[in-house]
């Protein structure tokens, strides 16, 4: 029986369509051994307590565990295509080599569509420092006043400081992302808000945050301003671990009936 040689996951989120909250209701996982490639999906706990929910493409059934040698349609159709003659431009725009893989770009760019309300995310991970390490494109851009300008004035390793929005109407926990000029250019990700927070707590500091890469204006508006985000890793932390990560059937063990981790 071959051993696993590499897992990656990715949260899959859903945007509710009267409330706007993201809320994680699915795992996608990559799992790498000698004998292949496999893609696990299952849904989160949280699935089933979201009103307006509904399964999504393609995993009609909540309580099921999904397996496939390759990427499901509904997340590889969120991959531009290699032979699209701007696949080296849109690359670029996400910090990418061009020999990324499928999956990679995928973590990166979030699969967002303006067709549906779903997206995906990493989980933040322990770098080879012992620290918090995640990048993230900036959300809400379009919304601020004057932070399409003020993306255009910055550059890679700004610090942008995190500041709480309460009176966001959507998220009260929701962090705005400031400027040296005080100007905000962005949010954090919501499903990073409760990580931020929870690294705020423990280490007693905001995490740092600095300008990674920035695009010009003829990207999209979520596509503008990659960010990385740093912080000691807490003594005994775990990210994403709360309950509403939980899936609801086993996803610990890969195809082969291999404790996976």
């Amino acid at each position: 029986m071959s051993a696993v040689m590499g897992e990656r996951r990715l949260y899959v989120a859903w945007r509710d369509p009267q409330t706007r909250r993201i809320s994680p209701v699915g795992l996608l996982i990559q799992r790498g051994s000698e004998s292949g490639t496999v893609f696990t999906f299952g849904y989160l706990k949280l699935a089933e307590t979201l009103e307006r929910f509904r399964p999504l493409p393609g995993f009609p059934d909540l309580h099921r565990r999904y397996d496939e040698p390759v990427l499901f349609p509904l997340f590889a159709n969120r991959v531009m295509p290699r032979e699209r003659p701007d696949f080296a431009e849109y690359i670029e725009r996400l910090n990418l080599n061009v020999e990324a893989d499928p999956f990679e770009v995928l973590a990166r760019s979030a699969g967002a569509r303006a067709t549906d309300r779903i997206e995906v995310f990493p989980a933040p991970e322990r770098d080879e420092r012992g620290r918090v390490s995640c990048l993230f494109f900036a959300r809400g851009i379009r919304h601020l006043d004057g932070a399409a300008e003020a993306v255009d004035q910055l550059h890679r390793g700004d610090v942008l400081r995190l500041v709480d929005d309460a009176a966001n109407e959507v998220n009260p926990r929701a962090l705005l992302l400031n400027a040296e000029s005080s100007v905000s250019v962005g949010y954090a990700p919501d499903y990073l808000v409760d990580h931020i927070h929870e690294l705020r707590q423990l280490n007693g500091a905001d995490p740092e945050v600095v300008v990674e890469h920035v695009n010009g204006r003829e990207a999209a508006p979520h596509l503008r301003l990659l960010c990385r985000l740093e912080a000691p890793w807490p003594s005994g932390y775990q990210a994403f671990s709360g309950p509403q990560f939980e899936s609801i059937v086993a996803l610990e063990i890969d195809p082969l009936g291999l404790v996976a981790g």
